[in-house]
């Protein structure tokens, strides 16, 4: 009695108890002789915050917590309580069973573990929204009636029993009057739950499914019972950008201050930790650069909108650039490997929303419909669901074997920028390497877990740093895009500056400025004009990736200097 009574004093303080008053009010005003015989439902829905009542009453919280079944009941009984409160005498013709409380809970705080092997109470679950069913209906209100017509042998019932009720008083079955009957409109909705492999499949239920969309990261609060799994209510998972205060890890402190915060010797450095374990330490870095610049523009993009830079990378299929790409994967906070055979290509997308959808396998052993599936996802912005079209929220990381061909050319113009992959160059490099694992296999030290761990703090840390563009930085792209669409279209497409912009603001993201400046402008470019497909605009002494950041920046300076020429933009 003391908790219902506190209960009472809480809803009477948040304005609940008088909302409730008008809504019973407005339901007996409503009702006749006709409606009265049909027992219409009444309906409230209650909206708790959780810490505001955990800040008032903690004993309330508490049953709501562990015993939370308990805990909508006394609401009912304040409903109902309401109800017969009222002066209207057509209120002693409604049963109790009529009445219900709706709970819906916001701001509650993850004190309990989620997603736990036995459940108990009010369940937090972690997921991310997979599928999504069309609306179907609902019973939540069904009334049943005795044959004999037994005088008050209806019962009012939530749902539909699998076996019809008896009547009390004859020990009839009873008779569910189907006009009598209301309902409303759930969905079926799947997650990926967190640390969870098999996926999970709730329905939601009428004002909660409005708010769901493919792709998104929920709180679900469930209520499980034996028979029943209810979710009461969800929230959406917002990422928020790290404080300024927020501290650096140490060692990309003390490597951004040796770089000078030159953006290609500092960025190098970072991508240089990707993949140590697979190939020679400062192979492949046109590939690890953009998959380093790819990761941070996901986590961008959840947290200011920003665009996503997808990857993909020409050359040979050695199995060394799949491997690569599916290690630095590891850095996204999800990532899904796309298969070859029984796939479902948005599926794969949705999946790996916030992420990576990785493609380790050459474009032309998928089948037509899969890649057709990506590549209109990442020309629109959209992945087609067969039910309806959702945002693609992650990136695609793609290899291919011959950029000759008119396909190939397509699929890089709907990437809008061509990273280097194996192309041969590495050939002595990783013979060497792999004599050297045969004779010593090489575990990963603890050393390489840390610094792996270092970039992705360091990426989460930046992610939320908004950045424009100043003038010279925007007219440097612009004039190179220009030359060099007039030089070879085929190469440089109309998606290749959304690209080129992207990678700008990504590499001044990285760098800790929220403004891009030139030296951004030169970096994005000299890794578009180095990938792109031969014959190459530049000379090819510009545009080696060396194993040296040192010889990297002998190479930029060259590099800026046939820019000047290229362009006839003077300002480098």
């Amino acid at each position: 009695m003391e908790l219902q009574c506190k209960l009472l004093l809480y809803v009477d303080n948040r304005s609940y108890l008088n909302d409730m008053r008008e809504n019973c009010v407005n339901f007996l005003e409503q009702l006749t002789e006709k409606t009265l015989c049909k027992f219409p439902p009444l309906r409230f829905i209650l909206e708790v915050d959780v810490m505001d009542l955990v800040d008032a009453f903690p004993e309330l919280w508490e049953i709501l917590f562990t015993e939370p079944i308990k805990f909508q009941k006394m609401c009912n009984d304040i409903l109902f309580a309401c109800l017969q409160a009222t002066d209207m005498e057509v209120k002693d013709s409604i049963e109790y069973a009529q009445v219900a409380v709706t709970i819906r809970l916001k701001s509650v705080p993850r004190l309990n573990e989620s997603n736990p092997c036995h459940y108990k109470g009010l369940v937090t679950i972690d997921g991310l929204l997979l599928t999504l069913s069309k609306p179907e209906s609902y019973v939540y209100h069904s009334v049943w009636s005795c044959p004999e017509e037994c005088e008050g042998s209806e019962v009012i019932l939530h749902y539909i029993p699998k076996h019809p009720p008896k009547c009390y008083m004859c020990k009839s079955i009873l008779f569910e009057n189907s006009g009598l009957r209301r309902c409303g409109e759930r969905v079926t909705a799947t997650f990926k739950v967190k640390d969870h492999l098999q996926p999970k499949i709730f329905l939601i239920i009428d004002d909660l499914f409005s708010k769901l969309s493919l792709g998104t990261r929920y709180i679900l609060h469930v209520v499980v019972t034996k028979k029943v799994t209810t979710v009461w209510s969800l929230e959406k998972i917002i990422l928020l950008p790290a404080p300024i205060t927020s501290s650096i890890p140490k060692d990309v402190e003390e490597l951004f201050k040796a770089c000078k915060g030159i953006p290609w010797k500092f960025i190098y450095c970072l991508a240089s930790t990707i993949g140590v374990n697979i190939c020679p330490l400062n192979c492949f870095m046109h590939l690890k650069i953009n998959l380093l610049l790819s990761l941070t523009s996901i986590k961008a993009n959840a947290i200011t909108g920003s665009s996503i830079i997808h990857v993909l990378a020409g050359g040979f299929d050695t199995r060394y650039v799949g491997e690569i790409m599916t290690e630095a994967a590891k850095l996204a906070d999800r990532s899904v490997i796309l298969g070859a055979s029984n796939s479902v290509a948005s599926t794969a997308l949705i999946g790996s929303s916030g992420g990576v959808c990785v493609l380790p396998l050459p474009l032309h052993i998928y089948h037509h419909k899969q890649v057709a599936s990506v590549l209109t996802a990442i020309e629109t912005g959209n992945v087609n669901t067969g039910t309806g079209l959702t945002t693609l929220k992650s990136a695609v990381w793609a290899q291919g074997m011959d950029f000759k061909k008119m396909i190939l050319f397509n699929v890089a113009s709907v990437f809008g920028n061509v990273c280097r992959g194996d192309c041969g160059e590495y050939y002595d490099e990783i013979i060497d390497f792999v004599l050297q694992q045969a004779v010593v296999p090489a575990g990963i030290s603890k050393e390489e877990i840390q610094a792996l761990k270092d970039v992705r703090n360091y990426i989460d840390l930046v992610a939320g740093i908004e950045v424009d563009l100043d003038d010279a930085t925007e007219n440097l792209l612009r004039s190179y895009f220009l030359a060099a669409r007039k030089e070879n279209t085929k190469c440089v497409s109309v998606g290749s500056m959304n690209a080129l912009v992207a990678t700008c603001l990504t590499s001044a993201r990285l760098c800790r400025r929220s403004v891009a400046n030139v030296d951004d402008a030169v970096f994005a470019i000299w890794l578009h004009v180095s990938g792109s497909p031969e014959p190459r605009f530049a000379p090819d002494e510009y545009l080696q990736t060396p194993a040296d950041v040192r010889k990297l920046q002998k190479i930029i300076y060259s590099f800026k200097d046939w820019l000047e020429q290229f362009t006839g933009n003077c300002s480098l």
